[in-house]
């Protein structure tokens, strides 16, 4: 009789060592942040969260431009599932829209419209750059670091350290010349921004400006040694090729001049009247709150 059979695939005198560990169930992988994904790929999603925040909503093509950038960075389009998919809310992502509601705030406080600036800068901004970087700069609250004084780091480093992050930067960058191309308005520091935008505005309400005001302006600047608001000044006065932003500006306190001359009033006296009893006023804010008085008059 032939003896039984062994049905045993793993014998008990079988060391252990030899089973084959790989046919259990393997953990799951743990859901990667942005700090785990390559610069390219989280600078792409960062860029997108920055629209989206700004915009309120994207249409859908751009989730399907997001995935199309993001093919072949495995770790990139899992972490898009989790937001689209998955319908979670990555709290690396929370923080970059809780920081981008913040600059947005600030501009405002400004006079900025961050969102229209955003859209405007998108159009000839370099990819490869840090978006909250530019946003920040757009806002009026640079956010560089400098080269010489630390070594790169990712924003994504600490999430909830940002304002810290921006402590260390090198807020002199901003007063520097630029060499690649000419300044915008927005690429000057906030203060710079403030008093060049209330010189234009008053020149257009004023109907002009004395030559000593605008010699004024820049000796402020000469002084501080802000290069860059000098250089964007020189665009104007002596290039004589005005940026389309100054333009802006200028257009925009037109429009107050004709509201108020409709009205038989003086623009220039409204709005020194308005900044001397309120200096704080951002110069634009004030522009706007008067035209809004107009035309509760009409």
């Amino acid at each position: 009789m032939n003896a039984p059979r062994d049905l045993d695939p793993a014998p008990i005198d079988r060391p252990v060592d030899h089973i084959d560990s790989d046919d259990g169930p393997r953990p799951p992988d743990p859901e990667p942040n942005l700090v785990d994904l390559t610069p390219e790929a989280a600078g792409r999603i960062v860029r997108y969260i920055v629209t989206s925040t700004l915009e309120q909503g994207v249409a859908p093509n751009a989730v399907v431009a997001l995935y199309a950038d993001l093919a072949g960075e495995v770790d990139a389009v899992r972490y898009a599932d989790r937001r689209f998919m998955l319908r979670e809310m990555p709290d690396d992502w929370r923080n970059v829209e809780d920081r981008v509601v913040d600059l947005e705030a600030g501009a405002r406080d400004r006079g900025v419209d961050l969102a229209a600036a955003w859209r405007r800068a998108t159009g000839v901004a370099m990819a490869g750059q840090d978006a909250l970087e530019q946003l920040a700069r757009l806002a009026g609250m640079p956010h560089r670091a400098s080269s010489g004084q630390r070594s790169a780091r990712s924003i994504f480093d600490d999430p909830d350290d940002l304002d810290a992050l921006e402590a260390e930067d090198d807020i002199d960058s901003v007063y520097e010349r630029m060499n690649d191309r000419q300044p915008e308005m927005l690429d000057l520091a906030s203060d710079a921004q403030t008093r060049i935008r209330r010189f234009a505005i008053e020149e257009r309400l004023e109907h002009g400006l004395p030559p000593v005001e605008l010699i004024d302006l820049y000796r402020g600047f000469e002084l501080g040694g802000d290069e860059r608001a000098q250089q964007y000044l020189d665009r104007v006065y002596v290039d004589r090729e005005p940026p389309p932003d100054w333009l802006d500006v200028q257009a925009e306190a037109g429009q107050l001049v004709d509201m108020a001359e409709a009205r038989g009033r003086d623009a220039g006296r409204l709005f020194a009247d308005l900044l001397r009893t309120s200096p704080a006023l951002e110069p634009m804010v004030a522009l706007r709150l008067l035209m809004e008085r107009l035309l509760r008059q009409a």
